[in-house]
């Protein structure tokens, strides 16, 4: 039993948090997590699978991804979306229409640092997505427990590329 536990976090730890959209059992759910994976080149990254909790029927989940080797945060959600927005603490909620057909809406540099200091010093997020279909996922409410320490071991990973 330990050793399936142990090829499981390994498999873990190599997983894409894009590649959790299609298979929300692969990462933990409310638990940052930092892996790099070679897809596109090394990229490491901190990412967390937010689901809808106990009231939640449907299954509808959203993962926050932070890429330290495009400095750019991502938000995906279960479905095709529209528009996403993030709340650190008390901030204003920071929005972006950057959205893929893959439920994939990410953020421009600038607004990604602007999220990611606040989120290195933050104690919750909360983050929702608009999809196309006009509905809506979220808003969910996440700590930043251990996410500053995840953050650190991808930049470091990175950096020794």
């Amino acid at each position: 039993m330990m050793r399936s536990l142990l090829v499981a976090l390994g498999v873990l730890a190599l997983a894409s948090p894009v590649a959790a959209q299609g298979m929300g059992q692969n990462q933990p759910p409310d638990q940052w997590v930092m892996n790099c994976n070679t897809e596109r080149g090394l990229d490491c990254t901190v990412s967390n699978m937010i689901d809808g909790g106990p009231n939640n029927l449907l299954g509808t989940f959203l993962i926050v991804s932070y890429s330290a080797a495009y400095t750019t945060l991502t938000i995906v959600g279960d479905g095709v979306g529209r528009r996403a927005s993030l709340q650190v603490d008390g901030n204003p909620f920071i929005s972006t229409e950057i959205c893929a057909g893959t439920g994939e809406c990410s953020y421009v540099q600038e607004k990604s640092a602007e999220l990611l200091q606040q989120m290195r010093s933050g104690s919750h997020i909360v983050v929702q997505i608009s999809l196309q279909d006009d509905t809506m996922a979220g808003p969910f409410k996440q700590s930043l427990a251990g996410f500053e320490a995840q953050y650190r071991r991808a930049v470091q990973a990175q950096q020794r590329r």
